[in-house]
């Protein structure tokens, strides 16, 4: 059966006469004849009794009447459905982070993104960088946002944010009443080290950063995977932390942030992904994150 008859099959029906129901298709009614004559080919079936009032319909059109509105219905909606796929207003978005990233804007783009794009099924989590790296080649995440960029052909990165850094002392430390700080300050301190992934990140970056000005603090704690457990102890007294600035909203009533001086005091987020993935849902969730790819 032709799909493309059933909407001449359902126009005859309606109005009860081919005369009308080709007047409501703006057609001439010997196509539209013609249509009903195929389909009824088809089916091996008379769908109409043809009297010189207009058309009722015979068992056999009686019985494939709810059937072909349904399969009309159901031929629009998947014709819908992939246009809005299409336009990435639909589909599936798999996001990786590191935990840390989840404390700057990337919570105000995920809700502004659900907003606008209800449609697209958005699922979350959080991994370490190697794993996220791995999933992005797997296929398994469409994006994934941390703290480094990747070293590999397969994958792209686009720098999305700079964070400054700034030094976390207890509120009760006698450096919470300055205004900024100094990586020299550290030297000699008890200091909370993230974990480190590899030769990057976080970790990765704050290590440059106190041999760029040959500061050696005292490391109590270096094995720390969330930042939130890392601010955490420093509002504890066990030590003072280089943080990113995003998460200057953790423990903010027990914990003081001072923007450190030096000018390389910083720290770059990216967002990565696989060369040549730019779906729909993929470009529009970049477009929120004010990267320039174009989008159609």
């Amino acid at each position: 059966m032709s799909l493309h008859r059933l909407p001449y099959f359902v126009a005859v029906a309606d109005h009860g006469s081919f005369t009308a129901a080709a007047r409501a298709l703006h057609m001439a009614q010997p196509p539209l004849s013609n249509q009903i004559h195929a389909l009824e080919r088809e089916l091996g079936a008379v769908l109409f009794h043809r009297t010189a009032r207009g058309a009722t319909l015979t068992a056999a059109g009686r019985a494939l009447l709810p059937e072909a509105r349904l399969l009309l219905e159901r031929f629009s909606q998947a014709t819908s459905m992939i246009k809005r796929v299409d336009r990435g207003e639909a589909g599936r978005l798999a996001i990786g982070l590191v935990p840390t990233a989840a404390n700057g804007e990337l919570p105000m783009i995920l809700r502004r993104f659900m907003t606008e794009y209800p449609q697209v099924t958005l699922t979350l989590t959080e991994q370490r960088p190697a794993d996220l790296v791995e999933q992005l080649r797997a296929g398994t995440l469409d994006l994934a946002v941390q703290y480094q960029p990747v070293d590999d052909e397969e994958l792209v990165n686009i720098h999305v944010a700079t964070e400054r850094l700034l030094l976390a002392v207890p509120s009760d430390h006698p450096a919470a009443t300055r205004a900024t700080a100094s990586v020299a300050d550290l030297d000699g301190m008890p200091l909370v080290l993230p974990t480190a992934h590899g030769s990057g990140g976080i970790h990765g970056r704050l290590v440059q950063l106190l041999r760029e000005h040959k500061v050696e603090p005292r490391v109590v704690q270096a094995d720390i995977w969330l930042m939130q457990t890392i601010v955490g102890l420093v509002s504890a007294g066990i030590g003072l932390a280089i943080v990113p600035e995003s998460a200057a909203v953790i423990r903010a009533d027990q914990v003081t942030f001072l923007p450190l001086t030096e000018a390389g005091a910083v720290i770059e987020l990216y967002v990565n992904h696989r060369a040549g993935n730019y779906e729909p849902p993929v470009r529009r969730f970049l477009h929120l994150m004010t990267v320039p790819v174009p989008i159609p």
